[in-house]
């Protein structure tokens, strides 16, 4: 059976067992790719190069333990990752593999072939200035993948996803200095691994509470988990997204509330925080107690600002 995997962004690196034997059945597994949409306004396009996908059935994920990896994908080809929003996917491949928990992910990225292209036709690389800083990962750094609920490989097949987070693997270099009067970006990769049947979907659009309900463009969204009624700052930043021309957003592929109720911590929810574009004299909102099922869109309809 097919195993698909799709890429949608980057996060940084976690592993998730529960330790199920692997078993010799096999099954074809699908690799495809889709994105959060991009926060930046100036950018136009952002074109990473893909080497290749890899994952370990294996309980040890250690540098120590070698060979542990299978190769998921190998698609060696450039993609325009702002192309793919609001739940579209790219397929980068498919493999057959042993049944078992998918313990960790791995991403081989080309930054020398990777790019960011401005509105204005400038095209950021690693040695135009301004550029992309690529820190220590220029190259073709290996990036691992958070994983928050476990991946499983079933002999019926699977779908995995690899959510890249552009807006926050892409970072103003003022984040970093605020004195700074560099216009590039700074490189901080962000993405995750998900299993897409463990995962839901959260919904919404987002007007102004004045002329007439207009719709927003452009407002920022966060999608974060956290306790209600505790400090902002205390929550843990999951997602970002940003409304298109109607007002709508969409936050894919997000893990369902059941995981994050395993994790200990009492009364944690999903928290979607809606910003304003800069300069529309509107307000910002919260809404909280969101929750996300297995193969199920959650809507929170409508999102009024003051």
């Amino acid at each position: 059976m097919n195993r698909r995997v799709m890429f949608a962004g980057f996060l940084a690196v976690v592993a998730c067992s529960d330790g199920s034997q692997i078993s010799v059945a096999t099954g074809m597994s699908h690799v495809l790719l889709t994105d959060d949409p991009f926060p930046y306004s100036r950018v136009a396009r952002v074109d990473l190069y893909l080497v290749s996908v890899s994952g370990s059935l294996s309980a040890d994920t250690s540098a120590t333990a070698g060979g542990d990896f299978i190769t998921l994908a190998a698609p060696h080809r450039l993609i325009n990752v702002l192309a793919l929003q609001n739940g579209i996917t790219d397929e980068l491949g498919a493999v057959t593999l042993p049944t078992g928990g998918i313990t960790a992910v791995r991403l081989v990225i080309d930054t020398d072939s990777s790019s960011i292209t401005l509105k204005d036709g400038r095209k950021l690389t690693g040695s135009t200035t301004p550029g992309i800083h690529w820190q220590s990962s220029a190259g073709r750094p290996t990036l691992n993948a958070i994983i928050y609920d476990q991946i499983v490989a079933h002999d019926t097949g699977a779908t995995i996803v690899l959510d890249y987070d552009v807006g926050r693997a892409f970072i103003t270099p003022q984040e970093i200095d605020p004195n700074s009067t560099d216009s590039g970006f700074v490189f901080s990769p962000v993405f995750r691994a998900a299993d897409v049947a463990h995962t839901g979907a959260i919904t919404g659009s987002v007007r102004a509470h004045s002329a007439g309900g207009a719709t927003v463009v452009d407002a920022s969204l966060r999608l974060y988990v956290g306790v209600v009624g505790t400090p902002e700052n205390t929550w843990f930043s999951i997602a970002t997204a940003k409304t298109d021309s109607t007002g709508a957003f969409r936050f894919s592929y997000a893990a369902t509330s059941s995981f994050w109720a395993r994790t200990g911590v009492s009364g944690r929810t999903y928290i979607v925080a809606v910003d304003p574009p800069g300069g529309s004299g509107l307000g910002r909102t919260l809404v909280p107690n969101v929750t996300v099922s297995a193969g199920v869109v959650t809507s929170i309809s409508t999102v009024v600002l003051p």
